[in-house]
């Protein structure tokens, strides 16, 4: 999967945005063990898959069908339940996937790029660390449709369309972490990202169901 220019800077910028989490709230010494502020951090990579429905608007397409991709998120642990830190994703729903299998062309497809500032709330029940939360940000969604044309790269297709559309999102989501190690955390999650642009909630949307690994410090 190749990442666009938006997705590239929105990683650099959550990976920035760890370090210096990290470098604010780590504080060596006995005066961090007896405020207990600091509570260590966890970084790593999720894949998710999920199903994405509704109508979108000026064009007679109704897509649904599976979507997937990859992406990664960075916390740091406040006191005993709080955790805030950065996470990014690119999610495709390629229209082989999709009830427009038959109608679009191979190439086609929905693809979301978001990311932004989340925060949590976590509980330790021995190896099973529930949480819920929610994450603010931005995002952008592509959408190419080929409805004629040649499957042969470098040549003209006869009849597509391509959109892009920024949105600002609010993704809540609930999940847990099963502790394998310490330091080495299975983490699930589901979430249902709603995109606003111009006040309008983007279609199509859905849940997403996440599974990943975390390196815990």
């Amino acid at each position: 999967m190749k990442f666009g220019g938006w997705e590239v800077i929105m990683h650099s910028r959550l990976t920035i945005l760890f370090l210096i989490l990290c470098s604010l709230f780590f504080v060596p010494g006995g005066h961090a063990q007896e405020k207990k502020v600091f509570n260590g951090c966890s970084g790593g990579m999720m894949f998710h898959a999920g199903y994405m429905f509704g109508q979108i608007d000026h064009i007679p397409y109704n897509p649904q069908g599976m979507t997937y991709g990859l992406g990664g998120a960075a916390r740091v642990n406040l006191w005993e339940h709080f955790r805030i830190g950065g996470e990014g994703y690119v999610s495709t729903m390629p229209s082989g996937l999709t009830n427009l299998s038959g109608t679009l062309q191979t190439g086609s497809y929905i693809r979301n790029g978001w990311g932004g500032l989340l925060v949590d709330a976590y509980w330790r029940c021995d190896k099973f660390w529930p949480y819920i939360g929610g994450t603010i940000g931005g995002g952008a969604k592509r959408s190419l449709f080929i409805s004629e044309g040649s499957l042969n790269d470098w040549e003209e297709e006869a009849h597509s369309t391509f959109n892009k559309q920024s949105y600002f999102m609010i993704d809540p989501f609930v999940g847990f972490d099963y502790l394998v190690t310490q330091r080495i955390h299975l983490t699930f999650k589901l979430d249902y990202v709603l995109a606003l642009h111009e006040g309008h909630l983007l279609r199509p949307t859905g849940p997403r169901l996440y599974f990943g690994i975390l390196f815990c410090h």
